[in-house]
């Protein structure tokens, strides 16, 4: 038979696709990290960030005017006809 010798196993075929793969997979896990490295913040700490699960404090923004005694009165009057 002409050219039967020039047929590789299939064996070594699995061998070398696993390499070329390997490489590949390699490469691009080592682009994926460079990129990764440039997306980041390099100076961003999460300690200078509140802790997102606990609950934060109600903002007390009056309008212009008006005072927490005025808020204060006007919940006491709120209050009086549930008495």
């Amino acid at each position: 038979m002409a050219g039967g010798g020039l047929r590789s196993s299939p064996i070594l075929q699995h061998e070398m696709a696993d390499r070329a793969a390997n490489t590949g997979s390699r490469r691009a896990a080592e682009e994926n990290e460079t990129m990764r490295a440039k997306l980041v913040d390099q100076y961003t700490s999460m300690l200078n960030y509140p802790d997102p699960l606990e609950p934060r404090a109600q903002l007390k923004i009056y309008p212009q005017g008006v005072t927490q005694e005025m808020e204060a009165k006007w919940l006491h009057m709120l209050q009086q006809p549930k008495e």
